[in-house]
């Protein structure tokens, strides 16, 4: 007999493993072993994409174990790989006859691939009778998938009053994204087959007006120009509807679109209103919108020549005090600090409403106002204003979210001054908040000998733990006099003593975790979300990896997941999904010894280390940017366009796609995680050639390499903690040194030496990449 799983257990068959334990034993006698190992090989090969692996082991399966369950489960694979082959008439056969003796619990995911051949294959009747009985059986992971499906087998066999009757609620409560986008196009169409032609014209409109930045809502565009074109009456987009996208796209990070959509608007105005608009000169509203959006874009002049006019005295006040945010901004980008500084002031001292800015962002715009005027001193050398102002603002409004910030800041200036004694009394009325590390380890720097500064740097390792503080802080106590041995840090600290609740809130620090112990088997049955940790275990058995996240993640989204989240991301790990473990042992598990491995994942295998060789850039600083970029989420898009695992921008993979000499540009490949990682890795080696530094590598990832050279230039030859901590973006500067504090995470992990050392200097930036 063979042994059950030759060298490291393959997830499916792990999870096949667990399946069995779970279910009712079976009666059958045949050769277990062999039917056990074709099973787990069928499966392995369904999810690697291999479905004609998959089919010859699933008959090897039903050679060895050809009856009840067994059979059942191996006439299941064999449908499932046919399934996946493309050959769905086939794959009905097998299906049914899995299903006429369903092995335990799989009996909704056969009823969801039956109803899929079924409708694949032309039969959209019978499939629909399927896929309600998996949506009847509401299980997890698989009632989603048949919901959608049965949809569409019931618009295939023209039951569209049906299909509609399902679209609505589901619509009603889907996510918002891409699931809710689809549903919005497929009850458009069935509301236009049953005759509801309005009804029609106004999902798809919707979905074009709310969504713009969605591929769905482009397609939504192209079918109401198709059903123009058969006939119907359906009104083009107007100038206030491209407006209304223009404002979307500026709001969801896509300035350049924006700009396009604002040109679209022009074109669509009417003739007599259009000349009526050039005698009366340009409407306030979308001029200002043009040139926010020519901020974003960085045509400062552009934006501040569209800006300049709206500020006079006959424009609404909104607009003036929009107007006179975008000409500060333009100063300050100048270096116009004086200029910059007069113009905050005015935005802070109004609090109109600025069109097309949502109510909070404008609200807080005349706080953030009154912090860079305040903050603009700092930036222009001025220390000592700088410090006066930011005490200043921080006293005038407490409850501000950058009252922190302000009051760092004046506690910096006075360091970069050398004022000593005032530097250490401004950081220690820090030290009860959440910098309190920070202020522990700057007031060390600035003791005047090792005696002194040792207890801080001792008090800073405790407060920093892990974090950027308490790395720097330990590497410092191993540089000082009479240090215990090299480095200081070539050991993890102990955990340092959980603080007591009163203590945690007066140092800003969250509550510490009671990690739970692991659920005997019976505990963890007895737990509501076990059958779904079961269906995602049997998913994954058939290689249906797919449906078994989608079932974990339903767990993980579920209020009882805090009581089996231990198993959830073991079981995400088994699926190799990170991105799950990661997030379920950080949201609910907190950092120890056992979660280390879920917190700080090696993801893409087989794709990050020789992509990182590539490169020339270590793989364990790719993992600790892909941790703080997208949190191994492959498909993630932030407001600004970045997109994947390492948020990159589309205009900047084009670039570096030309750079590399390739013949299609990646931007439009960006949800690859090969892609993705290629080009991230690619452009982190490209600056830390040109900056050769890692810390300043990572903030021109950042921040961008123009603002970065700017910084290294100025500060060359600084201390790397002085230089980081002069960072003038709050993000930068934090991004910094979470990254930094990860990779070393990850070497520790490694079994690798420390390689932090504070103490380096930062170079000066060499030629390189600019973009």
């Amino acid at each position: 007999m063979r042994p059950l799983h030759p060298g490291p257990p393959t997830l499916p068959a792990l999870a096949l493993v667990v399946a069995l334990i779970w279910a009712p034993a079976s009666r059958a006698s045949e050769p277990l072993s062999d039917w056990l190992g074709a099973l787990g090989d069928s499966a392995s090969a369904l999810d690697a994409g291999d479905p004609a692996g998959a089919l010859a082991a699933a008959r090897r399966a039903s050679a060895a174990l050809p009856r009840g369950a067994a059979g059942a489960r191996a006439e299941a694979a064999a449908g499932l790989a046919l399934l996946a082959l493309g050959r769905a008439t086939d794959a009905a056969g097998p299906l049914g006859a899995a299903l006429a003796a369903p092995p335990a619990g799989l009996a909704p995911c056969l009823e969801l691939a039956l109803g899929q051949a079924l409708l694949e294959g032309g039969r959209a009747a019978e499939a629909a009778a399927h896929l309600a009985a998996a949506v009847e059986s509401a299980a997890p992971g698989v009632e989603p998938r048949a919901r959608r499906l049965e949809i569409r087998a019931l618009l295939s066999s023209g039951r569209f009053a049906e299909a509609a009757d399902r679209l609505e609620p589901l619509l009603a409560t889907a996510p918002p994204g891409q699931d809710g986008a689809a549903l919005q196009l497929q009850l458009a169409e069935a509301s236009r087959l049953l005759g509801r032609a309005p009804r029609a014209w106004s999902l798809a409109r919707a979905l074009a007006l709310d969504q713009p930045e969605r591929e769905e809502a482009a397609a939504a565009l192209a079918t109401l120009e198709r059903w123009r074109g058969e006939g119907d009456q359906v009104p083009p987009l107007g100038a206030e509807d491209h407006r209304a996208r223009a404002e979307r796209l500026l709001a969801r990070g896509r300035p350049g679109e924006a700009l396009a959509e604002l040109d679209l608007a022009e074109g669509a105005a009417q003739p007599g209103a259009a000349t009526a608009a050039a005698r009366a000169g340009p409407t306030p509203e979308p001029t200002l919108l043009r040139a926010f959006a020519l901020l974003a874009l960085g045509r400062h002049a552009d934006a501040a020549a569209l800006a300049g006019p709206l500020r006079e005295a006959a424009q609404p006040a909104g607009v003036r005090r929009g107007a006179t945010w975008v000409l500060a901004r333009v100063a300050s980008r100048a270096g116009r600090q004086a200029e910059a500084a007069a113009l905050y002031r005015r935005v802070a001292a109004t609090a109109e409403p600025i069109p097309w800015l949502t109510e909070a962002r404008w609200r807080d715009l005349g706080d953030e106002a009154a912090y860079l005027a305040a903050w603009l001193p700092y930036d222009a050398g001025a220390l000592r204003q700088a410090s006066r102002q930011l005490t200043a603002f921080a006293r005038a409004h407490p409850a501000s979210r950058r009252a922190e910030d302000a009051r760092w800041f004046a506690a910096w200036a006075l360091v970069r001054l050398g004022a000593r004694a005032e530097a250490a009394r401004a950081l220690r009325q820090l030290e009860a908040g959440p910098l309190r590390a920070a202020a522990l380890y700057w007031q060390a720097r600035l003791a005047p000998g090792p005696a002194k500064a040792r207890p801080l740097y001792l008090q800073a390792s405790a407060a920093g733990s892990e974090g950027w503080y308490g790395l720097a802080a330990r590497a410092r106590l191993g540089a000082l006099p009479g240090a215990p041995g090299p480095g200081g840090d070539s050991a993890p600290p102990r955990p340092p003593t959980a603080p007591t609740a009163p203590a945690a809130r007066a140092a800003g620090a969250p509550a510490a975790q009671v990690e739970p112990g692991p659920l005997a088997p019976l505990e963890l049955s007895a737990q509501p979300a076990a059958p779904a940790l079961r269906a995602a275990a049997a998913l994954l058995g058939l290689g249906l990896r797919g449906l078994a996240l989608e079932s974990l993640e339903e767990v993980a989204r579920g209020g009882e997941v805090r009581a089996v989240a231990g198993p959830l991301a073991e079981l995400a790990t088994f699926a190799g999904e990170d991105e799950l473990a990661f997030r379920v042992a950080r949201d609910r598990l907190g950092a120890s010894a056992r979660t280390r491995r879920w917190l700080y994942p090696s993801p893409q295998p087989a794709l990050l280390p020789p992509l990182a060789a590539a490169a020339a850039v270590d793989p364990d600083l790719v993992r600790a940017v892909l941790r703080r970029e997208s949190g191994f989420r492959a498909g993630i898009r932030s407001g600004a366009g970045a997109i994947g695992l390492m948020q990159l921008l589309p205009a900047t993979a084009s670039r570096l796609g030309a750079l590399a000499g390739l013949s299609q540009d990646p931007a439009r490949r960006l949800a690859d995680p090969a892609v993705n990682l290629g080009l991230g890795a690619h452009y982190l080696g490209l600056l830390l050639d040109r900056f050769g530094d890692e810390a300043v590598a990572l903030a021109a990832y950042n921040a961008g390499p123009a603002a970065a050279s700017a910084w290294a230039r100025d500060r060359a030859g600084l201390p790397l903690d002085e230089w980081i901590e002069a960072i003038p973006y709050k993000e930068t500067r934090a991004y910094v040194k979470v990254v930094l504090a990860e990779r070393q995470a990850y070497r520790r992990l490694g079994g690798l030496a420390p390689s932090l050392d504070p103490a380096r200097r930062a170079p000066a930036p060499g030629d390189g990449v600019a973009f």
